[in-house]
């Protein structure tokens, strides 16, 4: 699966832009608005260090700006034009940044807790170890966006958007993804615990060893995900969620609940779903071979169109449920009938 382009990879971890060499020392806020009232541009402009806190800029063009660890905490840069500024170990702190352009900025080591970036572009920023817990970027693009070990804990991406988006080892505990937009994102080993996907769509993603313990996906669409061994799903919520061509394999499920849910093509072999809920849920043309469902309910699930063999059902409760060719018929289906409990 190609999730990124080789122009994106050989960018993703390059040390960031040196700022230039230091000249006059970084302008007051003052001298910045009058500047920027006089038209000057600010391209290649040295404000490395300024202090900034609480200054309004909003729809200014600060664009190709240096502005390295700058004290922007509680400025307001709304509809601001940052396009390719670099803005690395930069302060944005309660900042208020909505609608603001970042495209091609570089981010790096920065911090914006509680920073509102809602509806901000950030298409090909670099935002490598950044702090933003807290921050709002409902409704951002975020495509390109590269970010290894970025700290998203608790923040809001409501509806965002993100094509070949790398979130490598990103901690974003709690955070909050309704209805957002992923296609060819990779996201391995993020930690995502008890992060809301509900409504979500991805497609072509790869989460392979990320940490979704109570993570919760109802309803949400995944489509050639890639989420395997090492990847933790425990006790998340997969109600009502739908997909297609995806591997599971070897995944940690146990206590999840995927009751009426949609499986189609998804590969669970070696799966542990120990106690999980799979109550009327679907798998069609589904791999379950050697899964491991003891404990488990899945009563009025149909697994008639998968391959269930050598599966563990020790315990379950599987009323109603449909086992048929290719997978458990005939004699596996009494196996199955007696380790269950089922008369």
């Amino acid at each position: 699966m190609k999730i990124l382009s080789s122009a994106l990879w050989s960018r993703l971890l390059r040390p960031a832009t040196g700022s230039p060499a230091r000249g006059a020392p970084a302008p007051a806020a003052g001298e910045l608005l009058a500047l920027l009232r006089a038209g000057a541009p600010m391209a290649g402009r040295d404000l490395s260090g300024a202090d900034l806190r609480g200054i309004v800029l909003d729809g200014a063009d600060l664009s190709g700006a240096v502005l390295e660890r700058a004290d922007l905490r509680g400025a307001s840069l709304r509809g601001t034009l940052l396009r390719h500024a670099l803005l690395t170990g930069v302060l944005l702190d309660d900042a208020d940044c909505a609608g603001a352009r970042f495209d091609g900025a570089c981010f790096d080591r920065s911090r914006a807790e509680h920073a509102r970036l809602c509806g901000a572009s950030l298409r090909g920023v670099r935002a490598n170890d950044a702090s933003w817990p807290g921050a709002d970027l409902s409704d951002a693009q975020l495509d390109e966006f590269v970010a290894v070990g970025i700290n998203l804990s608790h923040a809001v991406l409501d509806r965002c958007r993100a094509t070949s988006t790398v979130l490598l080892d990103a901690r974003a505990e709690g955070s909050r993804w309704r209805g957002a937009r992923w296609d060819k994102v990779l996201a391995l080993r993020a930690h995502l615990a008890r992060a809301d996907f509900r409504q979500t769509r991805l497609r072509d993603c790869a989460l392979s060893g990320a940490d979704l313990t109570g993570s919760m996906w109802q309803h949400a669409e995944l489509e050639g995900l890639q989420a395997a061994a090492g990847t933790d799903w425990q006790g998340a919520m997969l109600r009502g969620t739908r997909t297609v061509d995806c591997s599971l394999h070897g995944a940690r499920l146990a206590g999840a609940d995927l009751s009426a849910g949609r499986f189609v093509r998804t590969d669970f072999g070696t799966c542990d779903l120990t106690g999980a809920t799979l109550d009327n849920a679907h798998f069609p043309f589904c791999s379950l071979i050697g899964v491991r469902l003891q404990r488990a309910s899945a009563h009025g699930a149909d697994f008639a169109r998968s391959v269930c063999r050598r599966g563990d059902f020790t315990g379950a409760a599987v009323q109603a449920a449909r086992f048929a060719w290719p997978g458990i018929g005939g004699a596996d289906l009494a196996l199955v009938s007696r380790l269950a409990g089922v008369q």
